[in-house]
């Protein structure tokens, strides 16, 4: 298994260099989430001086009108692997003959074994199953399919290609900074970060997963992905070289486990270990 992480700026690459297979790097303007002033030229540089493979995440839903840019942007970045969530783009892929340098994640589309092996035999570097899907079916599918599948960090649980948060400012006449923000339902406690930019509105679960527990059974899988996203640099170093000590056979599970607890993060299981159902209401005839 190839460790990955997502990287968002230079200061986070610098902290994850050593320990790490693969960089998801986050381009400005058509990835979901980045930062205007990640230069993605030097990223990639760096990436290779330390034999990290880029990857480069064009995550976005694209609208018609703007496929021919994106064909234009791989095209640049041709001989790069690329991380996708849309399929009408994977299709531009397919035209140019590059479909085997894409990592398929198709939010809830992959929900089984069967589905994995049939997206991998479209020719996808790897796949990624949901986030909704138990680990048991996630080990089982790994092992006739190419699957990208994240161990740790925030879950995207909401998008909106409407920009909520600038709605609601309007709506209620108030004004907000950009950064560091998070809501909280109703009837929970626990805060929920949020995000907005020109693409839309996010929500990320209020809790972080970690699967360190797995590395053993994750063997198959391709690629361990690694979200950094609110993660402080110290933390971000720390979080790796674990995960990396772990997957050298450096140090046990059990002291990884450890050094994490000793970070004070919110780790839940989420759905690692629980099958999601929709458990239908009862009707009361009155």
């Amino acid at each position: 298994m190839k460790l990955v992480a997502s990287i968002y700026n230079l200061k986070q690459l610098e902290a994850a260099k050593e320990y790490l297979d693969c960089a998801i790097l986050m381009v400005p303007k058509y990835s979901l989430i980045y930062e205007n002033d990640f230069d993605l030229d030097k990223a990639i540089s760096i990436c290779k001086s330390q034999d990290i493979e880029p990857i480069l995440a064009i995550n976005r839903i694209y609208l018609e009108s703007e496929l021919e840019e994106i064909s234009i942007f791989i095209n640049k970045y041709s001989s790069y692997k690329f991380y996708v969530h849309d399929l009408g783009v994977t299709n531009l892929f397919k035209e140019k003959n590059l479909i085997n340098n894409v990592i398929l994640d198709a939010s809830t589309m992959v929900c089984n074994s069967m589905d994995a092996k049939l997206y991998t035999s479209f020719g996808f570097d790897a796949v990624s199953m949901s986030s909704e899907v138990p680990v048991c079916d996630v080990i089982n599918a790994a092992k006739d399919a190419s699957i990208f599948y994240q161990i740790f960090g925030r879950k995207l649980m909401f998008y909106s290609k409407r920009k909520l948060l600038s709605l609601y400012e309007k709506h209620s006449n108030t004004k907000y900074q950009r950064n560091d923000l998070s809501i909280k339902e109703e009837k929970r406690e626990e805060l929920m970060p949020i995000f907005e930019n020109e693409n839309g509105f996010y929500v990320y679960r209020s809790y972080f997963i970690n699967l360190l527990n797995e590395i053993p059974n994750f063997s198959k899988l391709k690629y361990g992905f690694c979200e950094i996203l609110t993660l402080k640099i110290d933390e971000i170093k720390e979080i790796l070289r674990i995960y990396q000590n772990i997957l050298n056979n450096c140090t046990s599970i059990e002291i990884g486990l450890s050094q994490i607890a000793r970070l004070s993060l919110n780790i839940q299981d989420g759905f690692a270990y629980t099958d999601s159902i929709h458990k239908k209401e009862k009707i009361i005839n009155e």
